[in-house]
């Protein structure tokens, strides 16, 4: 039967009538970018794959007069979103919402704010140009990720803020896989929960302290805690966590530790190198403060110094009277050098593109020839303009606000924290094994490869308290710059990586390049690009007309 002209154009339209009726189902796509930054990653397509129901996503981060930068944010994130859900065997719901929007009165749009801050989305405010006036916008960085009765909050504007607006922005994009692979582990009901064990009677910090960051661990571990003095063995723990010990560690306690981590255990220490007391009005005293564990440490390889790192460079603020004002105290915030702002290593996935972390009376740790076969990372470093302080030392408020004398502060950059991850070979070799009665026969060394993730100062992983309703701060805010660092992060991407499938973490090794346009090349070749991006469209339409026109002369004057 032949096919008459007719039938083949009524052929052709059907057939694309059909392409645009199923191209929302179909997703063809091939990525060709240097970074892979279309592709997810196996562990993601892994924690897609164990779903067990549907989950709904609420994204709130959306709008028609988005600034560049966030539109950029949005776009990765629904492109992300879609390969999400084409991945996912369970029927995943995307919502998107337009605050002002969907919330236009005021009072509506305030309570959305409460709600969404208490989950830990807080509102961003940037300035638009509209009409040659500057507008304020709050806009909502943030998805929140429902499962049955489960919930999690995802902030999606995260980096450091020390460097550029666009850098950040940059470092959220590549983020943003790692953040919403986390909230979907958060709401599954079908995940195997590590345990993790607190050494309470080593520390006598106030529970308030740690509540920020017991609630954020108890959404995705079993926490326990740990008499160790009474304890024969720490078998059924993955991992053990101490927090700003003061009482010394005996050599039982730390043959324990010893043990554990000898054996495949994981492990956190946040210690002191220092003591803190005030001396009445004047300033602080600085001691040195022995825990027990230093000599621990050392046979692994790392040593925990007993001296005070301080930071002209990246530090803290605190209220400093500088005079008086009538009769009262005038009280200005000052630089703390003593509160060193850390920053992480951005060659690990445990902090690469976190924020600055915020220290307070931090030691520095030194690496040693030990004999340990361990794989040593260095996770935390403060700015190069450091002085190091050696104990006993007193620190005069006085200090503060002075201004930077570089000649004074040429310690250099100063690690404050290592991963140590291997196969720990016991310390207590060679050595007398303590004389208490042995719950398990001695181990010098296993098969099993352990970490111990070690960090020299006490105060990173403690929330603050308000001082005017003496509730708990979030982990990380600072009352007087009224900014949340990471310490949050930095913690809970610790605890990950050492208790969760490592490969789960690699989608936070993306890299998406910033490629900017030369300016002073935009500038000089201007008018020569604006010409040929006006002259070719018209050049090829005029072609094709011109064919077509001799097309036809040809075929009806032949």
């Amino acid at each position: 039967m032949k096919l008459t002209k007719n039938g083949l154009w009524a052929i052709l339209i059907g057939v694309g009538i059909l392409l645009i009726v199923l191209s929302p189902q179909l997703r063809l796509r091939w990525d060709l970018s240097e970074e892979k930054k279309f592709t997810l990653s196996e562990s993601s397509v892994a924690v897609l794959q164990s779903l067990d129901g549907p989950i709904s996503i609420k994204v709130y981060l959306g709008g028609r007069n988005l600034p560049g930068g966030f539109k950029r944010l949005e776009k990765a994130l629904l492109e992300l979103l879609d390969d999400v859900r084409s991945q996912s065997p369970q029927r995943i719901d995307i919502e998107q919402i337009d605050v002002y929007k969907t919330y236009p009165k005021e009072k509506d749009r305030q309570a959305l704010i409460f709600y969404l801050d208490s989950l830990g989305i807080p509102p961003t405010n940037v300035v638009n140009q509209e009409d040659g006036q500057q507008v304020q916008q709050l806009i909502f960085p943030g998805i929140v990720i429902e499962k049955s009765d489960r919930q999690a909050a995802i902030l999606l504007l995260k980096g450091n803020k020390l460097t550029s607006p666009q850098e950040v922005l940059n470092q959220s994009i590549e983020g943003l896989e790692y953040e919403l692979m986390q909230g979907i582990r958060q709401v599954q009901d079908n995940r195997e929960r590590k345990k993790i064990g607190f050494f309470l009677d080593h520390s006598q910090v106030p529970a308030i302290k740690q509540l920020d960051l017991i609630a954020q661990l108890k959404k995705s571990y079993d926490l326990y805690p740990v008499d160790l003095s009474q304890s024969l063995t720490l078998d059924g723990l993955d991992a053990i966590c101490v927090i700003q010990p003061s009482i010394k560690f005996s050599t039982e306690d730390q043959y324990k530790i010893d043990q554990f981590l000898v054996q495949g255990g994981k492990g956190i220490f946040f210690l002191d190198g220092v003591r803190i007391d005030t001396l009445e009005k004047q300033g602080l005293i600085v001691t040195p403060q022995d825990l027990g564990l230093q000599n621990l440490l050392f046979q692994y390889g790392v040593r925990l110094n007993a001296n005070l790192v301080k930071d002209a460079q990246l530090c803290g603020a605190i209220p400093l009277a500088v005079g008086n004002f009538g009769n009262q105290a005038n009280l200005e915030l000052m630089p703390w050098p003593a509160f060193p702002l850390l920053n992480g290593n951005p060659n690990s996935v445990i902090t690469k593109n976190l924020d600055a972390i915020y220290g307070r009376f931090v030691s520095s740790l030194d690496t040693i020839q030990s004999g340990q076969s361990l794989k040593r990372t260095a996770l935390l470093k403060t700015s190069p303009y450091t002085q190091i302080q050696k104990t006993p030392a007193t620190l005069p408020f006085s200090a503060s606000g002075k201004e930077f004398d570089p000649a004074k502060y040429q310690g250099g950059s100063q690690v404050i924290s290592y991963l140590l991850e291997g196969k720990f070979q016991s310390a207590f070799t060679n050595r007398i094994l303590p004389t208490e009665k042995l719950a398990k026969p001695f181990q010098s060394k296993t098969d099993q490869a352990g970490a111990l993730i070690i960090v020299a100062d006490g105060d990173i992983p403690l929330n603050g308290i308000d001082p005017s309703t003496k509730a708990p701060l979030p982990l990380g805010f600072d009352t007087f710059a009224k900014h949340t660092f990471a310490n949050k992060d930095f913690v809970l991407n610790a605890f990950h990586y050492l208790l969760d499938d490592q490969q789960a973490l690699l989608a936070r090794n993306k890299n998406v390049r910033l490629r900017p346009l030369d300016k002073v090349k935009v500038k000089e070749e201007k008018s020569f690009w604006q010409g040929i991006n006006l002259a070719i469209p018209i050049a090829f339409a005029g072609i094709i007309s011109l064919l077509v026109i001799l097309y036809r002369k040809k075929k009806y004057n032949a």
